[in-house]
């Protein structure tokens, strides 16, 4: 009693990253629904001239949700080992910026890590999808800064970037960060109000909006006030157009990655070289970047910002641990 529809695809965005080919390249394919009868519940892609086996080819459809003002942060893929005190921490952070959705892919994670996501999962607030623990192809290689592979790595990691694309096509605004950046406004707007209030009445036609970086290196160790991460370390550097990261309105872009965005026709990308918002990353040194040779030389700003929402922030973070059963 299967209804089958079958239809030819078509690459909608093909991933290009430096002048090496990768051995796997990451691409989105599409195919034309308009004619189509039935809700669909599983999709396969086989090569063409090739038999459609729904046993074995086919992958459950995940219909996208649609929230008009929604805001939304992308953040790729959790794997390897995280703190999970800094974890709430910054989904805390997040549900102060008035974030109606979070999206991650799952690859592997220490335990504790793990019970902070399905947290936030159970609550709604998180989606979890999963990433393959082992990564296809022959080439060696994974997401940490030992194991990453210049030409394959950035394929890998625009899978969940695309995933997220699509995913979240149906918001109003979408954030694409990792777990270690926080966006910042100098009034700590929220990323909606920031929008609505000053980006668009100033930039009418923007798909999005690059921010520049301040490192907070915690290579330089404790400067501020513990327990959290953003009070601890408040030690950064100037904001500079550095690994940036982008906000992004979904129905004006074409394609996206970690750091660049291609923007339909008629809209542009707006670089945010001196406005009052900018994206804090808290890293050690970057290894093996010649732009860092000096690190532990450089003259940092002393930043105490985030001591403005420490209380609130802390507060949040110990209920959170209780709850959970983590110290």
């Amino acid at each position: 009693m299967l209804s089958i529809h079958r239809s030819e695809a078509s690459i909608k965005n093909t991933h290009i990253q430096g002048s090496e080919l990768p051995e796997l390249t990451a691409r989105q394919y599409m195919c034309s629904t308009k004619h189509i009868t039935f809700k669909p519940v599983y999709v396969g892609l086989v090569e063409y001239g090739m038999p459609c086996d729904p046993c074995i080819t086919v992958k459950p459809v995940i219909y996208p949700i649609i929230k008009e003002h929604g805001t939304a942060v992308c953040a790729k893929i959790a794997f390897n080992h995280l703190n999970p005190g800094h974890l709430i921490e910054w989904f805390e952070y997040q549900k102060l910026m008035y974030v109606d959705t979070i999206v991650v892919m799952l690859q592997y994670l220490n335990d504790e890590a793990l019970k902070v996501l399905t947290f936030y999962a159970r609550q709604g607030f998180l989606k979890i999808l999963q990433y393959p623990a082992v990564l296809p192809g022959q080439t060696d290689r994974g997401f940490e800064s030992t194991n990453w592979h210049s030409e394959q790595s950035p394929h890998d990691e625009q899978v969940a970037v695309y995933t997220c694309q699509t995913y979240l096509q149906g918001y109003e605004f979408v954030a694409v960060i990792d777990f270690d950046e926080f966006i910042v406004h100098d009034k700590f707007m929220s990323y909606m109000t920031m929008l609505k209030s000053e980006l668009l009445p100033a930039y009418p036609d923007a798909a999005a909006f690059t921010l520049n970086v301040s490192f907070f290196i915690t290579d330089w160790g404790v400067s501020g006030v513990e327990p959290l991460l953003t009070s601890k370390y408040i030690q950064r550097t100037l904001p500079r157009f550095e690994r940036y990261k982008n906000l992004y309105i979904p129905d004006r872009i074409q394609n996206i990655n970690t750091h660049e965005i291609q923007p339909k026709e008629g809209y542009k990308r707006i670089l945010l070289r001196t406005h009052n918002v900018v994206l804090h990353h808290y890293r050690k040194c970057p290894r093996g970047d010649y732009k860092w040779k000096y690190c532990m030389r450089i003259t940092p700003s002393i930043d105490k910002k985030m001591y403005q929402l420490m209380p609130k922030l802390l507060s949040h973070v110990i209920d959170v641990k209780a709850r959970i059963g983590i110290s």
